[in-house]
């Protein structure tokens, strides 16, 4: 699997929690470098918080360390966060996180791939934040389905934050070639619209991701809400502790990218390119040569804001979001929860290391720092009563979003194992959308290269 392909998801999502994380602590005034007012120099616990050597990481992290540093000195606590270069590449950050969590010399607070999480969780690598975070006051303002899935395995990983997973569409050239951009309820009706834009348009018309250049990101941006929108929905049996990989529902999944790509409705030349989100999102797309792309909310501003990777002139006037479609004509939106920093086991101070996760959570710091930054939709169900201008933050999408928190559809897709499952979801949609095996074969094929990877006990045919 090509891990950087993954990582250009998570490392926007992440780079986001980073950010926000940094605003936050703006608003606290820094602390002179080497100040430990209010303890004794004997007394201090010094945490490591470790971050990838990126720029933007570097100057949001130097004033998170400091306002939290300033903040303990002038309440007489004793801690304080050293700040640790990690490695700028998202291979190199994710082998030496499973280096350093193998030999127990993981920095204090650090933020794992999600991939990750479950993973070390189940080696025992991750302090469990719970008996730290249900007993801060503001943990009950984080929305129910945020703070549910942030416990992984039992065990509660850190603040979650929420994003919203649907399909991004161009609105502009579909009503000017006279294509209706109402939302369809179902893949038939999906496919209708695909077909109107190849008949109407010189426009490709989806770009779904898949096959292995994408890496695990063709399933986190794309398989995982087209399993979804399926009425048979066994996917992890975590009773049994397995994954599904033979069903009805993964097999009418696949069937989607055969049927997509059959009728050339798919970008297969992009998703076979190296960096396919490049010529798929950050060209086709923003040339109105692809109108129908999966993505977060963070595609508002990473991707094609006013200080995105291309932007997109008139965005809020020229695209707009439609929910998957699904077999029972239900549309809905993906709610993925994401977890913030981890804590490591072997840690100096826990409570000194969750006091800095806390540091970071605070309502009024974000409305004060918003205008400087904001990564995505706020995980609080108080805020826009906290702060009313976070109504108008990117049109009020950012506030839309955060609106399907409790209405949207979830699942826990971290588990054991996710890693390995992700890696052959790419490969299956790799051999279906080339024409090289069916949709069954390619689910045949599925099912014993993860019984192979996994063992034989931790997958299931339906």
């Amino acid at each position: 699997m090509s891990e950087s392909v993954f990582s250009r998801r998570h490392f926007l999502k992440s780079t986001a929690l980073v950010a926000a994380a940094g605003a936050l602590a703006a608003c606290v005034p820094a602390a002179p470098a080497g100040s430990d007012a209010g303890a004794p120099a004997e007394a201090l616990i010094e945490l490591t918080y470790m971050t990838p050597d990126r720029e933007l990481s570097n100057k949001v992290k130097e004033v998170a360390v400091n306002s939290f540093n300033q903040a303990m000195a002038e309440a007489g606590q004793p801690y304080r966060v050293k700040s640790v270069a990690g490695p700028a590449t998202d291979n190199d950050l994710r082998s030496k996180l499973v280096l350093d969590a193998a030999a127990g010399t993981l920095p204090d607070i650090f933020g794992a791939y999600s991939s990750q999480i479950a993973d070390f969780v189940a080696a025992g690598y991750l302090l469990d934040q719970k008996p730290f975070l249900e007993a801060w006051p503001d943990w009950q303002q984080y929305y129910a389905v945020l703070r549910q899935l942030a416990v992984i395995n039992g065990s509660l990983q850190g603040l979650p934050d929420g994003s919203t997973m649907t399909w991004f569409y161009r609105k502009d050239v579909m009503e000017a070639a006279g294509i209706s951009t109402a939302q369809p309820n179902t893949w038939d009706d999906f496919y209708a619209a695909c077909d109107q834009i190849a008949t109407k348009t010189d426009a490709k018309p989806c770009g779904l991701p898949a096959a292995t250049p994408w890496g695990a990101g063709t399933f986190y941006e794309g398989f995982r809400m087209v399993w979804l929108g399926f009425d048979d929905q066994n996917i992890y049996d975590s009773a049994a502790d397995q994954w599904v990989v033979s069903s009805p529902g993964l097999l009418k999944s696949f069937q989607v990218y055969e049927t997509l790509a059959k009728n050339s409705w798919l970008t297969v030349d992009e998703l076979l390119t190296p960096n396919p989100w490049e010529p798929i999102k950050y060209q086709g797309f923003p040339e109105g040569n692809v109108l129908l792309v999966t993505g977060g909310d963070w595609q508002w501003t990473f991707d094609w804001g006013p200080d995105g990777a291309t932007p997109i002139e008139g965005l809020l006037e020229r695209v707009d979001r439609w929910q998957f479609p699904s077999e029972s004509g239900q549309p809905f939106t993906y709610v993925e929860v994401g977890v913030g920093h981890q804590i490591a086991a072997t840690t100096r101070s826990p409570e000194g290391s969750a006091e800095f996760v806390k540091h970071l959570g605070s309502p009024e710091l974000i409305c004060e720092t918003m205008e400087i930054y904001i990564g995505g939709p706020i995980g609080r169900k108080d805020f826009i009563d906290r702060c009313p201008a976070y109504g108008d933050v990117v049109g009020g999408k950012y506030l839309q979003a955060s609106q399907f928190f409790e209405t949207g559809k979830t699942y826990q897709f971290e588990q054991v194992g996710t890693d390995k499952f992700a890696e052959g979801i790419a490969r299956a949609t790799e051999a279906i959308i080339t024409g090289s095996a069916t949709a069954e074969a390619a689910m045949a094929d599925f099912a014993a290269s993860m019984a192979e990877a996994l063992g034989q006990e931790r997958v299931k045919s339906l």
